[in-house]
């Protein structure tokens, strides 16, 4: 349109016109761009089809932060995210260390868009504050990690913003509370980890940590209780960070105090085996985890929200660590040599076997605590600092999986130090049903092998999974690996620190899981009766901790209600009833089963919602209705019981979130039966969209897909399979053959699971080549 309004208005002017006509031209000119203009956005608001209308919008809004800068990179033309091909350094093209500069590009200063300056954060500057100092032993191997690792990562900064100035956007202030470092977690992480102890959270927090501060966000970080207690207010409208960042032993730690309900839309979860929604969700009539461990029923209402080491499932967010490479050294010889992956002798035993045939063509190494039990055709050098460990891979051509530990980031380490990684392949699968390891872990991951991230993404002829137990093909890989002649170090893309940094700034940038204003906040509040000592307005007081919780006296009849002050449209409501479980119980509290009423300004109903189970905290969702007040009722009058309400929420037209990745990405799947949506839409190169579930999940979509006899709505049936068509009657759920399913439980939309009677419909997307998290485009 500005070329249109220069070749219309302004071109005639500046060709020996005079003055007078020259403003006429001007004035024509303008006229001509406000009717094109007028013209196109009427012609585009008619012809677009109903799907890019509904999502334009969120899309334009989504894409905001993109049109208020100059993305264009330093020194050309926009270029593609780096994607992980084979015998590539680092798994990507190579990125250069230019350093960003400010200067303008050829547009005049009246037009050009603001450039984004490059942070100057840099690790060093931490290291040398009291960001780690002032924690002592608690951060001292993650500071020693950062501070080795920070002229990469500086190098990689610099990279970056020549390309996507983008990810340096709107820098955020955040909390971390890694709990596995503070008194709370029993044990002591800090040390052990000098001593052969588990290092893959530690890696993850100090690589996590770095990518914060160099993407230009302001880091707070607690590593006891006591910190968080009187640090961190009591209040959400007083908190100062936009998002906290904690692990489980720091989440127990937070629940302790109320913080975890108050603040659990700003929560974020590092979770290194993950967490799928069945094992999120309790209430009183289920609960999937029978032990009820540590680790299970935290009953987020996404499970997006837990943060793991490698992509696990869909469910959750892939956060991820850097792979550290040694330097490469011309002068070291690559030998005919394994090392065997772990630092403990027990692993060999039972594939004493397996370690003999490699035995047979290559020399065997290892890195064992104490050799006392292994083998005695290994060799063992005992623990290695990091960069011994370096030059030992460097020299070496196999790195040996002895089937445990599982999902570490060793495999990982010796890719990028040139190794190829020879893994068992699970005849059995792997799981919390036979493996006591997994048992007690908020998943049912079925694992195929020792790391399935390298057999499904990576493969040959870096990676080979192959039966253990069969000889000949062991001996197949090994000769396979030592005919190499590219020794290559190789990093999958989003195992770099370029992919990390942009696989965060999307996940701050976008991922949103609170909801707007809460419309019942501070509003009048009546109820039947009131224990004495507390206020039917106590639910309403944005604080939420068992101390100030609304109590009723002991009857069989219950009702209260809130006055929001005049007709709103509500969308979403939020009730919690009792954050302790045990009070729950001893005290009688349930308010199961109880009606959610919404009346209109004249006490007329406008809709209801019955709560058949007691759970912690109830959601009623995907609302569009008027009213302005909420009523609560309890429907149970044979015996007598105090209602316990600790919060309620209401939330209108400004609670809606964007989707993202953006809806227009969605890519239908119909499974297998039995199969679950991730291998559905895996079978298909694509990935499971969480996100999209609230748009599938709807008769109208699964009509589309499937001769629907009858449709089924699912209201407190505990099962994360839905929507999906029942190929076969099941008499347990008392589903007939034929029947499209879906479900009122939100919070078990999940990509994991399947059942042999239905094929489930599956929401997928395309993702970027060496960053599956990410939808392409990001």
């Amino acid at each position: 349109l500005k070329i249109t309004w220069y070749a219309l208005g302004v071109t005639p002017c500046v060709h020996g016109f005079g003055r007078m006509v020259s403003r006429k031209c001007l004035l024509v000119g303008a006229s001509l761009l406000y009717l094109i203009s007028w013209i196109t956005i009427s012609v585009r608001q008619f012809s677009e089809p109903p799907l890019t209308s509904i999502f334009a919008e969120t899309r334009a809004r989504s894409l905001h932060l993109e049109r208020s800068y100059d993305l264009t990179p330093v020194g050309g033309k926009e270029e593609e995210v780096p994607s992980a091909s084979p015998g590539s350094d680092s798994g990507a093209t190579t990125v250069a260390s230019t350093t960003a500069t400010t200067t303008t590009t050829t547009t005049t200063a009246a037009t050009a868009a603001p450039r984004i300056p490059l942070t100057t954060n840099d690790l060093q500057d931490l290291v040398r504050s009291n960001f780690f100092r002032d924690h002592g032993i608690r951060l001292k191997w993650i500071e020693e990690r950062v501070e080795r690792l920070a002229p990469l990562w500086r190098q990689a900064q610099q990279g970056l913003f020549a390309k996507r100035p983008d990810v340096f956007a709107q820098p955020k202030s955040i909390l971390l509370f890694p709990g596995l470092v503070t008194e709370y977690s029993g044990y002591d992480f800090a040390n052990n980890a000098y001593q052969g102890g588990f290092l893959g959270e530690l890696i993850q927090w100090s690589d996590f940590i770095a990518s914060l501060h160099l993407l230009g966000h302001k880091v707070t970080v607690m590593t006891t209780k006591s910190q968080l207690y009187t640090k961190v207010p009591r209040h959400s409208e007083n908190l100062d960070f936009d998002l906290i960042f904690t692990d489980y032993l720091g989440l127990a730690a937070m629940r302790e105090n109320g913080y975890y309900f108050m603040y659990k839309c700003r929560i974020r979860v590092l979770d290194s085996f993950g967490t799928e929604p069945i094992f999120n969700m309790r209430t009183r009539d289920f609960l999937f985890d029978k032990t009820a461990s540590g680790f299970t029923n935290w009953n987020f209402e996404d499970t997006r929200q837990f943060c793991t080491l490698f992509p696990h499932t869909p469910d959750n967010s892939f956060l991820g660590f850097i792979v550290e490479k040694g330097s490469v050294n011309s002068s070291i010889e690559r030998k005919n040599k394994a090392v065997i992956y772990g630092k403990d002798s027990g692993y060999v035993k039972g594939k004493e076997a397996f370690v003999q045939t490699i035995g047979e063509i290559v020399e065997i190494h290892s890195t064992f605590k104490t050799a006392a039990e292994s083998p005695a055709n290994i060799i063992n050098h005992g623990l290695l600092t990091q960069p011994n460990l370096h030059k030992l891979l460097q020299q070496t051509k196999v790195f040996i999986g002895l089937s445990f530990p599982y999902d570490g980031p060793g495999p990982l380490e010796a890719l990028a130090n040139g190794c190829s990684f020879i893994q068992p392949v699970f005849k059995e699968r792997v799981s919390s049903k036979n493996t006591p390891f997994l048992g007690g872990k908020p998943t049912a991951r079925d694992l195929t092998s020792q790391l399935p991230y390298l057999e499904q993404f990576v493969g040959e002829p870096y990676v080979y999974t192959v039966d253990i137990t069969d000889h000949d093909a062991v001996k197949g890989a090994i000769h396979k690996i030592l005919q190499r002649t590219d020794w290559t170090p190789f990093v999958p893309y989003e195992f770099s620190q370029e992919g990390m940094m942009v696989r965060l700034s999307a996940y701050i940038r976008y991922q949103n899981f609170c909801d707007g204003r809460n419309l019942a906040l501070g509003k009048t509040a009546t109820a039947s009766s009131t224990l004495r000592g507390h206020n039917p307005r106590d639910p309403l007081d944005g604080v939420i901790n068992k101390e100030t919780c609304f109590w009723s006296e002991s009857t069989t009849s219950h009702w209260w209600t809130v006055d929001l002050g005049a007709e709103v449209t509500i969308t979403k409501i939020r009730i919690i009833n009792m954050l302790d479980w045990g009070i729950v119980k001893d005290w009688q509290t349930f308010i199961d089963p109880f009606s959610v009423s919404l009346l209109n300004s004249n006490g007329q109903q406008v809709a209801n919602k019955q709560f058949s189970d007691a759970r912690p905290f109830y959601v009623w969702r995907d609302l569009e209705y008027r009213a302005q007040f909420v009523r609560l009722d309890s429907l149970d009058y044979k015996a007598s019981k105090y209602f316990v309400l600790c919060s309620v929420e209401v939330y209108g037209e400004d609670s809606r979130v964007i989707p993202w990745p953006d809806l227009t990405l969605l890519q239908t799947v119909v499974s297998k039966n039995g199969q679950s949506c991730t291998e559905a839409c895996m079978d298909h190169t694509m990935v499971c969209e969480p996100s999209y579930w609230h748009a599938i999940n709807t008769h109208p979509v699964l009509k589309t897909h499937f001769t629907c006899l009858e449709t089924l709505h699912l209201e407190g049936r505990f099962e994360q399979i839905f929507p999906a068509y029942a190929s076969k009657t099941d008499d347990r759920l008392n589903i007939r053959k034929g029947s499209c399913v879906t479900t009122a439980e939100h919070m078990l939309l999940s990509c994991a699971g399947g059942h042999d009677k239905f094929q489930r419909l599956c929401p997928c997307r395309r993702y970027t080549k060496g960053q599956v998290a990410l939808p392409p485009e990001t």
